[in-house]
Parts: structure tokens; sequence; C-alpha cells
């Protein structure tokens, strides 16, 4: 164990960087890349010894975020936010939301998503519809609340 950790030492001038929080925005849009970048490399096979690094370096991200980005927004509004710059996709790019006009305002907070973009984000960015609900949103289908918003009710209770 001594060998391991005495080896971690002398590299850990090249690691740190990439696991440490980023300590303001310009560090922290490059740990994105650099996540978008190792994720590219991994391609999705979780024996990979890169998936640990890749765990620290997103625990470094959301670090920054829950103390730079989470004032103010919903955890929907910053996911979206984190999954456009993560696969550099374009307002434009999000027709499943509707006209890039919609999209901006989603953006900046003015409107909110509905159980319509919740599902369509979900199946676009390949993850949990949860990702794009905040519990404390009401997410309405027609005239019935969606399933959505009740798992909300439950995951709190």
């Amino acid at each position: 164990m001594r060998e391991s950790l005495e080896k971690a030492v002398q590299s850990w001038h090249k690691v740190s960087p990439l696991v440490e929080p980023p300590i303001d925005r310009e560090d922290y849009e490059s740990l994105l890349f650099n996540i978008r970048d190792a994720m590219a490399l991994v391609q999705n096979r979780s024996s990979s010894p890169l998936s640990g690094l890749i765990k620290a370096m997103a625990r470094a991200a959301k670090d920054y975020e829950e103390i730079h980005l989470l004032k103010g927004q919903g955890g929907a509004l910053l996911a979206l936010k984190y999954l456009i710059r993560l696969h550099s996709i374009k307002q434009s790019e999000l027709k499943e939301v509707g006209s890039q006009g919609v999209v901006s305002e989603i953006l900046s907070g003015k409107r909110t998503l509905t159980l319509k973009h919740v599902k369509e984000l979900a199946k676009k960015f390949k993850v949990s519809p949860n990702v794009f609900i905040d519990c404390n949103e009401e997410y309405i289908e027609t005239d019935k609340k969606s399933d959505l918003t009740e798992s909300c009710v439950m995951e709190d209770a």
C-alpha cells in the first residue's frame, strides 16, 4: 500500500486539477469539457480505469455548482443547462422543447418545463425524467397532475 501511495503523491500535481472543485467559472467550464472528453474515452464501460476519475470530476463539478450556480435556480433548470453544455448543444437544437424563443425563456427561468418537455428532454439526453423535475413545481398534463409530480411527493414523504 505504501508504494501505491507514494506513486499517487508523485502524480498528484497532474491529477489534482481534475478532481478539485473549480475556483472560478473558467475552471468550471474546463472541468465540464474534461468530463465530456473522459466520458467519450470510457464509452459507457463501467469497468474502465477512468470511471473513478470521472466520478471524482463530477463531484468537483457538483461542489462548484452547489456553491456558485444553485442560488435562485431549481435543480431542473441547472440540470438542463449542464446537459446542454456537456453535449455542446445549441438552443436551436432543442426542437423537442419548442422554438428558440421558448427555449430561451426556459433557460432564463421565465418559463417552466411542461410534462411534455420533461419527457422529450429525458429521451434526448438519455436520463431519467426526474432530472428535469423540481419537486416544488407542479407539472400538469391537460387537466390532471402528472405521475412525475406524484413521485416527487412520495420521495419527500
